[in-house]
């Protein structure tokens, strides 16, 4: 009896298919279990193959998906700022802030903040910065001198000054600079007049400040209001 008639008097899923000719005499011995293997599971196989096509386009299509809505997004955050002013721009950023993506959060943050800030909602334009402050480089620094500064229009002097005195040491030097300066102005405010001077002093002495005479000049003003009891 043939191979092909046992074949044929097999049940369906139990008939191995047969190697085509043109394959037989290129087929080495022990490889046509793995071939007859492959023949057997085409359709599972290429199922298989199907769904890893499929995942990979919609991961693809995310992308273009996320894409899209971020310029969407884009272009909302750009007609409120071309619509709305004062308390109205506020409130719209913050509505906005809410389900913006998360391409464009941080944007919408930073203006949200400056429009508080505008407004003079220093409580509001405090936190809006805090929620920037943890963004990575020059975004989170931002953030956090605005928050001290916020927070010092707000009153919170000694508040401000913990912040610009934790920021201070974690910036490169011309990220530094700018962090004095604005702790300069705070540690004023905050009647801790030395350590307004020696951030003051600490700016004269940086290769990288300018305003060398400006910082002198407020060295000699709070050296003089010093002498005389800090009035």
């Amino acid at each position: 009896m043939s191979e092909n008639t046992i074949r044929k008097g097999l049940p369906r899923a139990q008939q191995q298919p047969e190697i085509p000719q043109p394959l037989q005499g290129e087929v080495a011995g022990e490889a046509a279990p793995l071939l007859r293997f492959v023949l057997d599971n085409a359709r599972t196989i290429a199922a298989g193959l199907g769904v890893l096509v499929l995942a990979a386009g919609a991961g693809a299509g995310y992308r273009w998906w996320a894409a899209e809505q971020t310029r969407e997004a884009q272009a909302d955050l750009g007609m409120i700022i071309a619509t709305k002013t004062g308390a109205e721009r506020v409130q719209a950023l913050e509505g906005f802030a809410a389900k913006a993506p998360s391409g464009v959060r941080n944007a919408v943050l930073l203006d949200l903040a400056a429009a508080a800030m505008e407004q003079k909602d220093y409580d509001k334009a405090a936190a809006t910065w805090e929620r920037l402050a943890a963004a990575d480089g020059a975004t989170g620094v931002v953030a956090r001198i605005g928050r001290a500064q916020a927070l010092s229009q707000a009153g919170k002097d000694a508040e401000a000054l913990a912040v610009l005195e934790g920021l201070e040491g974690s910036v490169s030097e011309i990220s530094r600079n700018a962090v004095r300066g604005q702790l300069a102005v705070v540690a004023e405010r905050a009647g801790k007049l030395e350590r307004a001077v020696a951030a003051y002093e600490q700016l004269m002495a940086s290769d990288s400040a300018g305003n060398k005479d400006y910082f002198k000049s407020r060295v000699e003003a709070l050296k003089a209001r010093m002498q005389k009891g800090g009035a």
